[in-house]
């Protein structure tokens, strides 16, 4: 047996060189493909790329170049040795993808907003990660609609445990600032058994001292901690629990051998996988953490492993891209017309106002954060000197000069522009 280190960093260099355009030329006719994503930096932990990757790898397999095309670079024109499009991306305005290249939409989650996109009916195929979303986006356009969930990389993910230590129970689930339904329960989880908890942005869990933080875990560690755990639990976010659109974590946990529990019961049946432990409280997760029966993680394993690998999405993907092609092979045009073209430049500035706004509004709260501390310190100290208050005065001004800019920011014309826009959208 190969070494499992080996094989993982051959898995992860693969990944880079995919992310890095090394494998964009394919063969036996089929054209390139474009995955338009948030960013090619493997390393950002952004799920759209894992994805996207994971696709492309047995597709370049089948034959089709593969590249990935990130935001920064939705303004500008795309390669020329594209022949199809696939947005992973649900702010992905096609607008200067040209008339010759197909188009194709992957609506793995955020349904509701996918399907308000007035530009939908510009796709020449759309996925679909359920059955209930398939339904929706239906509603709203006549091009083809297939279910296709997103999977598992059954070559990265191979149940090897690397070396470390088994552990009882795993999430990976990230904290983006709003509390997730998932949370609470696992603390009470954490009262009865050992909790370990990989994710961003751990110092501002306000959790259990039962349950050890890790931090983040890279994507190419994770093969190694799904295969260490006894079980993992899954936290499914609202907007994909109402379509049933399940995220990679289920697919991946139980490849690599581990019990996964999850807060989404929908659609487990449509993917063969009914036999998942669920929950909805606490102690729901203590119970269906509980359930460990070694013949149904083997069960639910096989399944994944048969039914959900990106070798089998790749497969189904083919006849749709290759169709995509041969329907806008002869057609002219640089563009998909100058509304869309209009609507491309107009969402990259809403995506950089909208990045300003943010970074200002967290400069304003860091320092009313250091403010505050000031003036607490001044009157522990009880020392009304000249330097307490000089301190105090520049932090204010600072503060205000912060404020002033946000003010700037949100009144500009592109800003309001933008948010005018992206309202009449939505009201599609």
């Amino acid at each position: 047996m190969p070494d499992p280190r080996t094989t993982q960093d051959d898995q992860a260099a693969l990944y880079r060189a995919l992310a890095a355009g090394e494998h964009r030329s394919g063969g036996a006719g089929r054209g390139t493909v474009a995955f338009a994503v948030s960013t090619d930096d493997v390393e950002a932990g952004a799920g759209d790329v894992y994805v996207a990757l994971g696709l492309a790898k047995y597709l370049a397999r089948r034959g089709w170049g593969v590249l990935l095309w990130p935001t920064e670079r939705w303004e500008t024109p795309l390669p020329e040795d594209v022949t199809v499009v696939v947005s992973m991306i649900e702010s992905f305005v096609p607008g200067l993808v040209p008339q010759h290249v197909g188009l194709v939409a992957w609506v793995r989650n955020w349904t509701d907003v996918w399907a308000e996109q007035p530009w939908l009916d510009e796709y020449d195929a759309v996925w679909t990660s359920s059955t209930a979303a398939r339904d929706r986006i239906a509603e709203r356009t006549e091009r083809p609609v297939r279910v296709l969930p997103i999977g598992v990389d059954h070559e990265l993910f191979t149940g090897e445990r690397d070396g470390r230590d088994d552990v009882d129970v795993v999430t990976t689930v990230n904290f983006w600032g709003a509390e997730r339904l998932g949370t609470a329960a696992i603390d009470v989880l954490a009262e009865t058994r050992q909790v370990v908890w990989y994710g961003a942005n751990r110092e501002h869990l306000v959790r259990s001292g039962r349950i050890e933080h890790r931090g983040h875990a890279s994507f190419f560690d994770l093969p190694a901690v799904y295969a260490s755990a006894r079980v993992v639990v899954d936290d499914v976010i609202p907007p994909a629990r109402a379509y049933a659109t399940h995220n990679s974590r289920l697919f991946e946990g139980l490849a690599s051998g581990a019990l996964v529990v999850t807060n989404c019961a929908e659609g487990l049946d449509e993917l063969g996988l009914e036999g998942v432990p669920t929950y909805e409280d606490g102690p729901g997760l203590v119970a269906a953490a509980a359930d460990h029966d070694p013949a149904l993680v083997e069960r639910l394993r096989a399944v994944v492993l048969d039914r959900h690998t990106y070798a089998a999405r790749a497969e189904a993907a083919d006849e749709d891209l290759r169709r995509a092609v041969t329907a806008r092979a002869g057609r002219t045009g640089a563009d998909r017309g100058a509304f869309l073209v209009w609507a491309t430049t107009v969402r990259k500035q809403l995506r950089t106002a909208e990045h300003d706004r943010d970074v200002h509004f967290a400069g304003v709260h860091d320092i009313n954060e250091r403010l505050v501390a000031a003036v607490a310190d001044a009157q522990r100290a009880a020392a009304e000197t000249a330097e307490a208050r000089a301190a105090v005065a520049a932090l204010t001004a600072e503060r205000d000069r912060l404020a002033v800019r946000l003010d700037e920011v949100t009144r500009s014309r592109t800003y309001r522009l933008a948010e005018q826009v992206a309202r009449l959208a939505h009201r599609r």
